[in-house]
């Protein structure tokens, strides 16, 4: 999954504005600051402003921003860089004002897509904007319900649709038939919160009552191989086990098998 959040651009900010800061307090003599740069603070003044400039034009106005703002502290003596660091903010928040409302309406529409590309967008723009960094988070989950309810709960209407305990009007097997698919969209919705081993014991009580389930088995399958996904880079060992439960369950589970490949190939 990926986290959004505070991003890399966020510190190179930082770090930008750290060495303008003492570009402009160790390349000027104290009573000439605002009128004076060393050779070296002048070259970089000029690459800053070619890029401040290159990047007004591409339309990254998060980068133009942070370069603006190292030139209006590097040379407070040109208030051309404080005014171009104030428009270019203007234009960041107008644009974050478009985005966010489309978004949103995208988002209570259903189209998840579009609204994850805006709110991308948005961070683009404002990288720690918190609201957008949620949203993505909170589009991602759902996604995972979306995912495994859809599924599984389509596989356990199949089997109502075409078994007999369905079609007989036994009030008894279709109590039984709505605990199957109970116990199913439950697990489902455990996997897609990453709540892999509660998932895990659900599904293994239930299959234990259905031993030949198919539904059970294949979303049993599925979620071993997500907690493997999930393991692989801070447990190997434990994500290489359940990778191997998962393909004595489902042989035939294809991502398994390359998850399982790859990671015993590592060194």
């Amino acid at each position: 999954m990926m986290r959004y959040g505070v991003r890399p651009l966020v510190i190179a900010r930082v770090i930008a504005l750290m060495c303008a800061l003492l570009a402009a307090c160790t390349t000027m003599p104290s009573g000439e600051r605002g009128r004076a740069l060393s050779p070296s603070a002048e070259a970089f003044e000029q690459t800053t402003l070619a890029n401040a400039q290159a990047q007004m034009q591409q339309g990254h106005l998060a980068e133009a921003a942070t370069s603006w703002e190292v030139l209006s502290v590097l040379r407070p003596d040109k208030p051309a860089y404080a005014q171009q660091l104030v428009q270019t903010r203007v234009q960041i928040t107008q644009k974050v004002n478009e985005q966010l409302p489309a978004a949103r309406q995208a988002r209570q529409r259903g189209a998840l897509d579009e609204a994850s590309q805006r709110y991308l967008a948005i961070l683009a723009l404002q990288p720690d904007h918190t609201t957008a960094a949620q949203a993505l988070r909170d589009i991602e989950q759902q996604r995972n319900k979306q995912l495994y309810l859809g599924r599984y709960s389509r596989l356990t209407l199949a089997r109502s649709a075409s078994g007999k305990p369905a079609t007989q009007g036994n009030q008894a097997a279709n109590t039984v038939l709505s605990a199957e698919r109970n116990a199913l969209e439950h697990a489902a919705l455990l996997a897609g919160q990453g709540e892999f081993d509660d998932a895990i014991t659900l599904l293994k009580q239930d299959l234990a009552a259905r031993p030949k389930d198919a539904a059970t088995i294949s979303l049993l399958a599925d979620v071993y191989y997500r907690q493997a996904v999930s393991l692989e880079n801070k447990d190997r060992p434990a994500a290489l086990a359940a990778l191997r439960q998962c393909l004595r369950l489902e042989p035939g589970h294809a991502p398994a098998r390359r998850k399982l490949a790859q990671l015993t190939s590592r060194p």
